[in-house]
């Protein structure tokens, strides 16, 4: 499988001779193929069928959710004429050329057979794609400028269809994460190079009590959450036959680096390219390498712990025992409370900071503010820093106001630096020693109707790399959220005892 990349870097332009282009060229190589390559191997590995529900790790075969494709792959191109031109990619968006998979579980609505809904979401598509013309392109590189950015050259979004013999009900608590749930969403793509790989995927998938399934991948160059959630209120605005709620900005021009560039801050959120020439972003001997760490996650432990509401705000008095902090978010005490006992789990050099990395909306913290319907990656990796020692020993409310001080820190100022920063190190969040936390839990996904009612759950595909940890909805929107976390099974041990504490 490793001689796909091999044979994707050489099919990259040949302009591409500046070794930081040929770099990032590399990296999104490496990052796009990856959920296909894990896919493989894990199927190649596999010995045992995977039950319904089971926490394995392991890729499923389409047959397990009993899945039988309804046609061929189509591909769905704007209903009107749209502009042919190139869309510029901030800085942001240059690191961010990662597939994006999430999936939402819509049940049966006795009142309405779901007959049409598979042609109702092709035409919705179609006209959505009229206004969202970028996400029928694909990325491109700009020679002169040697930087990434999207051809809008009406290529399309790949649609596919498939039917299940089993009903929704069979696939039990859909809140879970289940690797059998990749199986309903679309990761194979007949592209051969990467600037032919579609920049969003769409499969329904519609099951015989007449529940059906939307699994999306969308690059995660195009949108963060929120404008996803913009596209996503949108595409079902079109599917019930009314408006779209609301008209996005494509212009990145307010996120460009100034020039020259100004370094305000130094960015420890961040790593410079040139630190990283011995990682797989250079070469594919070095790319094999890492691929093969990759794979040796299987000796990580996935697992799901809840924090209810009461679990909460247990943690958030905690947190304003003695009145040094006055307020205090849902985010900062969970985030507080996993950064401090992953640490306290985990092996890590004692000399070496541990940094919790998470994405903070720069919408309103920039001047002059965004544009409030901004369609693209309007998020800054805020970093929460220290010594193993020193975060394990911290009281509770000391961690907590460390995550209040790295959300501050986001300011106009310092998001200018980061730009530019980016612009002159052509760097990448810096996760060595620690974790990215990505905190889904709020998102409103539970209000995209396409006409059927809205769905059961809704959330991303859970992959096996450990320094992603995930908060997702429970599905019951009471004010929880379930904890998503790969550790090695001794640190697990370890840590199940700890996080149930408060």
């Amino acid at each position: 499988m490793f001689a796909r990349i091999a044979k994707m870097q050489e099919d990259l332009p040949s302009a591409l001779s500046d070794r930081n282009c040929r770099q990032l060229a590399s990296f999104v190589l490496y990052i796009v193929v990856l959920p296909g390559l894990q896919a493989d191997f894990h199927r190649a590995q596999r010995t045992e069928p995977l039950k319904m529900g089971s926490t394995e790790k392991i890729s499923p075969e389409h047959e397990e959710l009993k899945l039988e494709q309804v046609g061929g792959v189509e591909i769905i191109v704007p209903a009107a004429e749209t502009p042919t031109t190139r869309v510029f990619l901030s800085n942001t968006d240059q690191v961010l050329v990662i597939p994006v998979e999430t999936v939402y579980f819509y049940p049966a609505n006795p009142s309405k057979p779901i007959d049409g809904l598979v042609q109702t979401l092709k035409d919705a598509l179609a006209k959505l794609l009229v206004t969202y013309h970028i996400m029928a392109g694909r990325l491109a590189m700009n020679e002169k400028e040697q930087r990434l950015e999207i051809d809008c050259n009406r290529k399309g979004a790949e649609f596919t269809h498939y039917k299940s013999t089993l009903s929704l009900s069979d696939l039990g608590d859909v809140t879970m994460p289940n690797p059998a749930f990749r199986a309903l969403v679309p990761t194979k793509f007949s592209a051969s190079v990467v600037y032919e790989v579609p920049l969003l995927a769409i499969q329904v998938t519609t099951f015989q009590d007449g529940g059906y399934t939307v699994g999306v991948m969308m690059s995660h160059t195009l949108f963060d959450g929120f404008a996803a959630i913009d596209f996503f209120m949108n595409y079902s605005a079109l599917a019930r036959g009314e408006e779209l709620v609301s008209v996005p900005s494509f212009d990145r021009s307010p996120l460009k680096s100034r020039d020259p560039p100004k370094i305000e801050f130094p960015h420890p959120e961040l790593i410079k390219q040139s630190d990283m020439e011995q990682t797989p972003f250079t070469t594919a001997e070095s790319a094999e390498k890492e691929f093969v760490a990759l794979e040796n996650t299987s000796k990580h432990v996935t697992k799901v712990f809840p924090f209810t509401p009461q679990k909460i705000e247990t943690l958030k008095k905690k947190a304003l025992e003695g009145g040094i902090i006055k307020r205090v978010s849902t985010f900062e005490v969970v985030a507080a409370h996993i950064w401090q006992t992953r640490t306290k789990c985990i092996d890590l050099p004692e000399d070496k900071y541990t940094n919790l990395l998470f994405a903070v909306d720069i919408r309103k913290r920039l001047i002059p503010a965004l544009h409030k319907h901004y369609a693209g990656n309007a998020v800054h990796a805020a970093v929460a820093r220290d010594l193993p020692k020193v975060v394990r020993e911290m009281s509770f409310v000391e961690v907590v106001q460390r995550i209040q001080e790295a959300i501050s820190q986001v300011t106009d100022a310092y998001v200018r630096s980061s730009i530019d920063w980016g612009q002159v190190h052509k760097g990448f969040p810096d996760l060595a020693g620690g974790f990215f936390l990505s905190a889904w839990f709020k998102m409103p996904f539970y209000d995209i109707d396409y006409g059927w009612g809205k769905p059961c759950y809704a959330g991303p595909i859970v992959t096996p790399l450990v320094e992603f940890v995930l908060l997702l909805s429970n599905g019951t929107q009471d004010g929880g959220c379930n904890l998503v976390i790969a550790l090695e099974p001794q640190h697990m041990e370890k840590f199940e005892k700890l996080i149930v504490e408060a």
